[in-house]
């Protein structure tokens, strides 16, 4: 018997210097021999560039893109040519990471916080900081709003800032060089759908079948990875030249918020919408009616 032969696509982190991809699950299953025992030939690719890998999946070249919903989401909106076939990841709260001379959160006090300005709509981040701290956002503390996750990164590691709320990979790199999270930080700002599963409408319709078949192995994938620790951690080791105690860090404090079910939350992609397109005629329901495949979403 043949295999189908499906090539997948990731990205690793939006150009951050280390090799985080947001879902390595593919080489684990590969190695374990899952998809070859649902009769798939899965070619697991990384490939840097959103515009590049919209580009593979038109031309064919490739059928399947992991994606963090905020870009998938605008491609849509921008397109209407993509469908969302599940969602490995729906939400991942952000890290409060600060300088190594802060130790408390009300050490904010006449300090400065970047976080990147979408999330923030609707959080309830000035509320955190009254009811953690007694801090007024704005007066005992300004919050600086650059465009993306990576600014906000580096505006911290430059010391221009002396607090950012992060995506967990970047807190984890900024714990690498010695800065501290504040763990009593409550999770009030977060990523919804950072781990999308992507193909075109075109491709849905051809191959739909096929995709069925991946996803079935996927979720036994990630059912795997998520219950075979010290397996993991190897792979982090070797595939993403991560230190033993980084590839733990992921393992014990991110790759544990994926979901096997491969659902599409309705409450994230509410978030999503109205941090990417808040103005969207139809709103979050007429999204969902367009762009998430046919049983693919959970209200």
């Amino acid at each position: 018997m043949s295999l189908i032969r499906v090539t997948v696509m990731y990205g690793h982190l939006e150009g951050n210097a280390g090799k985080f991809s947001r879902d390595p699950s593919g080489y684990l299953s590969i190695q374990a021999g899952i998809f070859a025992e649902h009769g798939l030939d899965i070619a697991w690719q990384h490939v840097q560039g959103t515009e590049e890998r919209y580009r593979r999946l038109e031309g064919n070249t490739a059928q399947i893109s992991l994606v963090v919903g905020r870009a998938s989401l605008a491609h849509f909106l921008k397109s209407k040519t993509t469908r969302i076939l599940g969602c490995a990841m729906n939400s991942c709260p952000y890290y409060l990471m600060v300088n190594p001379a802060i130790q408390t959160l009300r050490d904010l006090r006449g300090k400065t916080l970047a976080c990147r300005e979408a999330p923030t709509r609707n959080a309830r981040l000035a509320e955190a900081f009254e009811e953690q701290a007694r801090l007024n956002l704005g007066q005992d503390v300004t919050l600086n709003l650059p465009n993306g996750d990576q600014d906000a990164f580096n505006m911290l590691i430059n010391k221009q800032v002396d607090a950012a709320l992060l995506p967990r990979a970047f807190g984890f790199w900024a714990e690498e060089r010695g800065f501290r999270r504040i763990r009593d930080w409550p999770d009030v700002v977060d990523d919804p759908l950072p781990i999308t599963i992507e193909t075109t409408e075109k491709l849905f319709r051809e191959r739909g079948r096929d995709f069925e078949t991946f996803l079935n192995a996927h979720r036994e994938g990630i059912a795997y990875l998520k219950s075979h620790r010290e397996e993991t951690i190897k792979i982090l080791e070797t595939k993403f030249d991560h230190s033993n105690s980084f590839a733990a860090k992921t393992f014990d404090e991110y790759l544990v918020y994926m979901n096997e079910r491969l659902t599409v939350d309705f409450k994230e992609l509410e978030k999503l919408l109205l941090q990417v397109a808040p103005n969207t005629p139809g709103g979050a329901r007429q999204v969902a009616a367009q762009w998430i495949a046919p049983g693919a979403l959970r209200e």
